[in-house]
């Protein structure tokens, strides 16, 4: 269970928010009443921010509304073990009917913390440096990265409290020339 914030600084230095960029962007939403996403020179990953309802904006990378697979034992087998006896190992079962399908729940438990959208935005951009893991006087923008936010809650995503950090956050993607490209998308 954790949550940690990635923000972003606000400086001349290279790798940070030049503070003429943080009002444009600023100016724009108060416009527009939307962020202020530059695409980058080659789009090849499409990451969705999903608009919570005015709460915050959780990342998807793919479709946010995608649902997990149907699976036989075998297929989840080789999909989340290494092989069928690893999965047998691991549940601890004599006799397993490989062909059945396994049960929907169990199937779904583990994609949504390894395949779902927002898992995999987790792992993503989790594996980027979007800047420090501190607040402070010259940070600017808000990046949630959640495990698990209480007992017995699984879920495992990004979140940016508002359209400003999701700004910032292209910015930053666009300095890493990384390809992605955040788009909105509604609830």
């Amino acid at each position: 269970m954790s949550i940690s914030r990635r923000q972003f600084i606000l400086g001349t230095a290279a790798g940070l928010i030049l503070p003429s960029y943080y009002d444009k962007v600023l100016t724009y939403f108060e416009n527009h009443g939307e962020p202020l996403l530059q695409a980058p020179k080659h789009a090849t990953t499409d990451l969705f921010a999903l608009d919570l309802e005015g709460n915050s904006f959780r990342f998807n990378l793919g479709d946010p509304w995608a649902e997990p697979p149907e699976m036989t034992v075998r297929e989840f087998a080789i999909h989340y073990y290494e092989s069928e006896e690893e999965f047998v190992q691991n549940w601890d079962y004599e006799e397993v009917d490989f062909d059945q399908l396994m049960d929907p729940n169990v199937v779904y438990d583990l994609w949504e913390r390894t395949a779902s959208p927002h898992a995999r935005a987790f792992h993503l951009l989790k594996s980027l440096d979007l800047g420090p893991d501190l607040s402070g006087g010259e940070a600017v923008g808000e990046i949630k990265f959640i495990d698990g936010p209480c007992p017995g809650n699984d879920y495992l995503g990004v979140e940016a409290p508002s359209e400003v950090d999701i700004s910032l956050l292209q910015k930053r993607l666009n300095e890493l020339d990384t390809g992605i490209r955040i788009s909105m998308d509604k609830y």
